[in-house]
């Protein structure tokens, strides 16, 4: 993904007024604006950098000003740093991309290229051992995103995603995925929700293992809560009925959903497909006692809607 720096920077030699008077260090506003103009005209990525610097200087010092040139050298920075912030995210340095990412939402707080983007490299990241400090940070630009996009704002590019719609599909995935630990029903039922927008999420079996992972964790604390109350004899037997009656819910849905993330890995060769249809088979033994019938069953559930675990 190819971005380049953005026409809008000015050939500021062109435009600024250029006093010839000298002024001793530190330099004066004309010579800072003579400096400035001199190197961003030069376009090599070192004179450029200096041009920027030079800029952030100029306007911590005159950056109250109204004149025309000011608004330029604003202009400048401001596509500048836009620029270096898109230059890391294509390179994967995630720290320098939330540096400078952040230090661009501080100014511009519902900047949406940059808050897609923040958010997805915060769950590129979230993988690796230095990752686990952009996640937070990542849950909040994905949820501040989708806000924006309900609004109406549209981003001055898709990159990296297709469209709208897939943008806003994987702002709910990024934030199901990421917060499915500590908010597991909302999470769930954000991931559900990408999976309904037409888009890359909606074929990715990732999708559906994780709400089966949601559906597991439902299962293991519904079943220890009516193994507890029925060892301390708290429970009666309509309770213990209705307990079990949720608790084959809970497995019924979870086999909904591997069967579906089962189906679309198989299709893909996903790396983790043997490990899920292995515990497909498993679950679907343990419920309905053999696994009579599993291939029919897969293949039923996908032409059936996805369940919305929010609802359960």
């Amino acid at each position: 993904m190819k971005r380049t720096f953005s026409a809008v920077v000015v050939m500021l030699a062109a435009v600024l007024f250029i006093s010839s008077t000298y002024a001793q260090k530190p330099p004066t506003k004309e010579e800072l604006l003579k400096q400035i103009a001199t190197l961003s005209n030069t376009k090599t990525p070192e004179d450029s950098a200096k041009a920027y610097a030079l800029g952030k200087d100029y306007i911590a010092r005159f950056g109250k000003d109204t004149d025309a040139n000011t608004a330029k050298v604003k202009t400048y920075v401001s596509a500048y740093r836009q620029n270096q912030f898109f230059i890391q995210i294509d390179a994967k340095k995630y720290p320098e991309s939330f540096t400078i990412g952040r230090e661009i939402l501080s100014e511009q707080p519902d900047n949406l290229d940059v808050l897609m983007n923040l958010a997805y490299a915060g769950y590129a990241a979230s993988g690796t051992p230095e990752g686990a400090v952009y996640i937070n940070d990542a849950i909040s630009y994905s949820r501040k995103s989708v806000q924006l996009l309900d609004g109406g704002t549209t981003p001055k590019s898709f990159a990296p995603f297709v469209d709208k719609n897939d943008v806003m599909a994987y702002m709910y995935f990024i934030d199901g995925s990421l917060s499915l630990e500590k908010e597991p029903a909302a999470a769930a039922g954000n991931i559900y929700k990408a999976t309904q927008i037409d888009s890359q999420i909606k074929n990715d079996p990732l999708a559906y293992y994780l709400i089966a992972m949601y559906y597991e964790d439902v299962y293991a604390k519904l079943s220890t809560d009516l193994k507890a109350k029925t060892a301390a004899k708290t429970i009666s037997d309509d309770e213990t009925k209705k307990a079990m009656a949720r608790i084959n819910g809970a497995i019924d849905l979870m086999l909904d959903a591997y069967a579906r993330a089962c189906k679309l890995a198989e299709a893909t060769k996903h790396p983790n497909y043997a490990n899920w249809k292995a515990r497909l088979d498993q679950v679907y033994k343990f419920r309905r006692g053999s696994d009579s019938g599993i291939a029919e069953f897969i293949t039923y559930k996908n032409t059936t809607p996805l369940p919305d675990p929010s609802k359960f």
